[in-house]
């Protein structure tokens, strides 16, 4: 055997090796997709727009009309019969909480949290969702969530876009400090507990050189905690500007859990950049929050519900007594503001705090609960797509438009004739890859 039939050999070796195991010739091959949909929206117009074609080239619209040319080769998606739109953004989520790691937080791994974060993204993605903002890391003295948002930008796990909002930097004895839940006298240390104005300005810093997007903090107590309530402010308003002004420093927006009038007022006058749940906000707050531009993140699938029941005189057999007197004391003022947030010139941005819940629960469910509060079906639909891109600084996604990541969902039904549609998701498809595909 020669030389020259040796390397010959080799060469076309080399060669068989890079051809694409799906067959077909090279000249075949196309980085195109074409998708045909029955109806669309694009995230921001008034209603439906009827059919479209949209032409995805390497993750990104390239095109939409009712007749787009594209390459012979791109591979066509067919949904004549489906309803398009862009893909869920939930601003509020908490990928490494269930309710089994809040009842026994301490017993908790940072791999048992992992874990639980994996599943998560998941069904997140699953439902619809391509982009998510974690609200709160519940690894008490380290970093997981950051490890997750790596994970799913490689490749390693599916799941959604993660926004990483740290810890939520909370006051001694405030929502997020699980020292309560040890027995007197025992020790734990956290790394998102802080105080006083120097205090919270290392917290900030200590969360952005772990990897934070946006700084998360507890303004307030809560429903979950023991040991405080939703009215108690865990800050000053000194403290609450240091957070801003620290975070401002370093390019990283704010985010506030509060429920009550002057916790939320204080955030408000801070000048943060969303307030999450908002629940008991009275309308000169309100006001004051749409004149400031800042957003709210509702919530409200996790609470409105529960306050309905709790009026009504029904209790979730699971909760301990003590949570059950705060949802019957604090029930008619999220009712009324609730409604009073729907008739407000308010941003307002979807968020569920699932998490707090059992994943188990489609959070696609809070598009048709803001809509049973009164808000208007459009303004919701914005709120988990368009309003919040604006809101999470996301100039390419929210919107189907062309440059945009092809975030996308496809739905069996028109969302705008009925808002449950959202939670009928069929096809799930983040920039460009489909990872769901149901249409029949």
């Amino acid at each position: 055997m020669n030389r020259a039939f040796i390397e010959s050999s080799f060469s076309i070796l080399i060669m068989l090796a890079f051809v694409p195991l799906s067959g077909g010739s090279l000249g075949e091959k196309s980085n195109e997709t074409l998708i045909l949909a029955g109806n669309y929206w694009d995230g921001l117009a008034d209603g439906p727009l009827g059919p479209a074609e949209v032409l995805i080239i390497d993750g990104k619209i390239a095109k939409v009309g009712k007749n787009v040319t594209h390459n012979e080769a791109a591979k066509v998606i067919d949904l004549s019969g489906m309803f398009l739109m862009p893909g869920f953004i939930d601003s509020h989520v908490h990928l490494t909480i269930n309710p089994d790691v809040i009842a026994a937080l301490p017993t908790y791994s940072d791999a048992a949290l992992t874990l639980a974060g994996i599943n998560a993204c998941k069904i997140l993605l699953h439902n619809g969702f391509t982009t998510v903002r974690d609200a709160g890391d519940l690894s008490i003295n380290s970093w997981v969530v950051p490890e997750l948002k790596k994970a799913v930008a490689s490749g390693s796990i599916r799941g959604p876009r993660i926004i990483c909002g740290g810890h939520m930097i909370s006051a001694l004895g405030g929502h997020f400090d699980f020292g309560g839940m040890l027995r007197a006298g025992a020790a734990l240390d956290q790394v998102s507990v802080a105080e006083g104005v120097d205090g919270v300005r290392r917290a900030v810093h200590n969360e952005v050189r772990h990897g934070a997007d946006w700084i998360k903090v507890a303004g307030s107590g809560g429903f979950l905690s023991p040991s405080d309530g939703p009215e108690d402010a865990s800050y000053s308003q000194e403290e609450m500007n240091a957070i801003v002004n620290a975070s401002t420093d370093l390019g990283k927006p704010v985010f506030v859990h509060a429920y009550g009038d002057e916790p939320v007022h204080r955030a408000a006058a801070a000048k943060v950049r969303s307030i999450e749940h908002a629940s008991m906000a009275s309308v000169q707050t309100l006001k004051m929050i749409a004149e400031n531009g800042i957003y709210v993140v509702p919530t409200q699938m996790a609470l409105v519900p529960v306050a309905r029941d709790a009026v009504n005189g029904t209790f979730d057999p699971k909760e301990p007594e003590w949570a059950r007197q705060k949802d019957l004391k604090y029930a008619p003022q999220i009712l009324e503001s609730s409604r009073n947030l729907a008739k407000s010139d308010v941003k307002i941005a979807l968020g569920t705090d699932v998490g707090t819940f059992d994943y188990s629960k489609n959070g696609a469910a809070e598009f048709s609960e803001m809509v049973r509060n009164g808000i208007a079906p459009l303004r919701a639909l914005k709120a988990g797509t368009s309003m919040a891109a604006e809101m999470l600084q996301l100039n390419d996604t929210g919107i189907i438009a062309l440059g945009k990541r092809a975030d996308l969902v496809a739905l069996a039904g028109n969302p705008f004739e009925n808002m449950s549609a959202t939670e009928n998701v069929r096809l799930v498809m983040k920039e460009g890859v489909v990872y769901r595909n149901d249409v029949k």
